[in-house]
């Protein structure tokens, strides 16, 4: 499989790390990500991609993303290849992110209870200055 992450944070960095082992792994918005080929946001081609990962925030309604230390803003030009193929997940579903993929195609990390908890979870702990 080719997957996608299209920034994210730190709690990304297991999951590339992981699926790097059995996939090809492409990356936009980390630094130094050892396995996983680091891509220009310019001239991506979607539908190339089985998965791609949007940070736990989505897509905002400036149509930025966050990465680890910088927000990426994504054009329209930047979803106009998407394959009926490609599933997308991320954390919220935006109103922005459902103009441009239908929601057929994505699934929402937080639409699971298991996960929804773990990342409250962390997000409370860093937010208290213990993660």
């Amino acid at each position: 499989m080719n997957i996608l992450f299209l920034g994210g944070d730190k709690r990304y960095r297991y999951m590339i790390d992981e699926l790097r082992k059995e996939h090809l792994v492409y990356q936009i918005g980390f630094d130094n990500i050892e396995g996983a080929k680091k891509l220009n946001i310019t001239n991506i081609n979607l539908s190339e991609f089985d998965i791609v990962i949007f940070p736990i925030s989505g897509i905002n309604d400036k149509q930025e993303i966050k990465c680890e230390n910088k927000t990426i803003y994504l054009s329209d030009n930047f979803f106009s290849n998407i394959s009926e193929k490609t599933v997308f997940y991320t954390g919220i579903k935006s109103k922005k992110l459902l103009e441009f993929i239908p929601e057929k195609q994505i699934n929402s990390f937080l639409d699971y209870e298991k996960v929804k908890k773990v990342n409250d979870d962390l997000t409370v702990e860093r937010s208290c200055g213990r993660y």
